[in-house]
């Protein structure tokens, strides 16, 4: 019950959001009006794609979730050419599955708002891999000053997706993105005093991998040996400066052959044979912390973040008897 009725503290994420924001301002080149006056020129409202005389596209986007946040964009290489905060009328936004994750949804004479960008073809089909458990569909939002416009929306692949909780990470995401682009106070407001959260753990909470042998250190080239290219090698992975190895796949038979076989496969496609902790800081971005751009921008607590969220994952029903800690990365000046 504490958990539902957990509301958002975004007041605590506030500096680091602001310093975050401001070294992705510094990076960014905008491009000149000019440019952008060219591309609108080919626009109709009625089509969520600008087609120009030469064939590129661009394409209008409804943002709900964390791609609202200019952090979240810039973390996962998308530059809109433009952003306007705007209002999805007969829709409503339901956070869904049980991470709570945003989705679009009908319901006559409810809105919702959202910030709608205009990205390249190329960034879209990159956001298309992003969103794999969603689909796009078309819908028609409308501006602040009154104008109408037909946009691309992500939703659900899957129907019956019960309605979840989202966590306060998450929602302080969307909030953050939401006033950085200026959406209407009463719909911050709304998600703020009106949307429960499942709380941040607190770090006098957070769990770490244990019980390593004592002389167990291994060397980054041993640790990108076991990224899977070699069937002999079992898979590691390390987080945090510990290193965990896989047990391999269950028989194909066995009740969890299909759930292994999915988390294998991702997991040597993005993550095996990797230090993690930094790649994980980027797609779990948090506003709590400063933006992850190098392992220097990673204080000790958003590590220790990072974390206990592998270690939950690894220590659910589903993962706890494949993964074993077998050592520590060892560091430059570590001879041990």
């Amino acid at each position: 019950m504490a958990n539902i009725l957990h509301r958002l503290n975004s007041s605590a994420s506030d500096a680091n959001f602001k310093l975050s924001c401001d070294i992705v301002l510094s990076k960014l080149v905008p491009l000149e009006k000019s440019i952008i006056d060219s591309i609108l020129a080919n626009n109709n409202p009625e089509e969520p794609e600008i087609i120009l005389p030469d064939g590129r596209v661009f394409i209008w986007y409804f943002a709900i979730g964390s791609m609202i946040n200019p952090v979240s964009l810039y973390l996962r290489d998308l530059t809109p050419i433009m952003s306007y905060p705007a209002i999805c009328k007969d829709h409503k936004i339901v956070f869904r599955g049980p991470s709570g994750m945003a989705n679009c949804e009908a319901c006559p004479d409810a809105e919702f708002d959202g910030v709608v960008h205009l990205l390249s073809k190329e960034h879209m089909a990159r956001l298309d891999d992003i969103e794999f458990g969603y689909h796009r569909s078309k819908i028609k939002c409308i501006d602040y000053q009154g104008q109408y416009h037909t946009v691309y929306v992500y939703q659900m692949n899957i129907n019956n997706q019960l309605p979840g909780i989202p966590y306060e990470r998450y929602l302080d995401i969307i909030i953050k993105g939401c006033e950085y682009f200026k959406v209407r106070s009463e719909y911050i407001n709304r998600l703020k005093d009106g949307q429960p959260v499942v709380p941040r753990k607190q770090p006098t909470s957070f769990q770490s991998f244990k019980d390593f042998p004592s002389d167990a250190y291994y060397s980054m080239d041993e640790l990108k040996k076991h990224n899977g290219d070699d069937p002999s090698l079992p898979l590691w992975i390390c987080v945090n400066g510990k290193i965990l190895e896989y047990a391999g796949l269950p028989p194909n038979d066995h009740p969890d052959y299909e759930f292994q076989r999915n988390f294998y496969t991702f997991y040597k496609n993005k993550l095996t044979g990797f230090e993690v902790t930094n790649i994980a800081a980027k797609a779990l971005y948090d506003p709590l912390y400063k933006i992850p751009l190098n392992d220097v921008d990673l204080c000790d607590e958003h590590r220790a973040q990072i974390e206990d969220f592998y270690y939950d994952m690894f220590s659910s029903p589903h993962n706890k008897t494949y993964w074993k800690p077998i050592g520590r990365l060892r560091q430059p000046n570590n001879s041990s």
